[in-house]
């Protein structure tokens, strides 16, 4: 009886040690992926990107934003400011729902009192210091202006990006 009763305990041990292993090794996986994400804002960098390589421009109005309102393509206006925040689903601490009901919209409220479904700035807790750095990682550009569109300056040759309003259309 003390045989099976030892050679159960090491096996429950056994178990136990091998979930929690895995466990660990998940959550270091994503840990590293949320790092590795952040660290070079990829997705809001590549919108740009593949604007300025097509030559084309792209003018972030509310009805622009309002185009990326889901989780594989997600934008949002916070302080008269667009972010591309496709790449942090999965990582933020609020979960995926939280960040799915500001997708394509004014998320200025929300983000200031962490409630999806604000209507005012008032009241809730304010994201962290830490958040807000995070946050810089995704942003495109600002509200009502163009993206994308390269112009040569005649001041010395300089290529600089295009920043004006427009309407809401691609630009050739």
């Amino acid at each position: 009886m003390k045989k099976l009763a030892t050679i159960s305990l090491f096996i429950f041990g056994v178990v136990v040690i091998s979930i929690m292993t895995a466990g660990l090794v998940f959550y270091q996986n994503k840990k590293d992926n949320q790092v590795a994400g952040s660290e070079t804002g990829v997705l809001a960098q590549d919108t740009v990107d593949q604007l300025v390589a097509s030559g084309k421009s792209l003018v972030l109005s509310m009805n622009e934003i309002g185009k990326h309102n889901k989780q594989t393509d997600c934008w949002m206006l916070i302080n008269g400011k667009v972010y591309n925040i496709t790449s942090y689903f999965g990582s933020h601490p609020g979960g995926n729902s939280a960040m799915l009901a500001t997708c394509g919209k004014d998320a200025t409220d929300a983000y200031m009192t962490k409630d999806p479904y604000a209507k005012s700035a008032s009241g809730g807790q304010s994201h962290s210091s830490f958040a807000k750095s995070l946050l810089a990682e995704y942003y495109i550009g600002d509200l009502n202006k163009t993206i994308g569109q390269q112009a040569i300056t005649k001041t010395n040759n300089v290529v600089a990006p295009t920043t004006r309003g427009g309407d809401d259309e691609w630009d050739d």
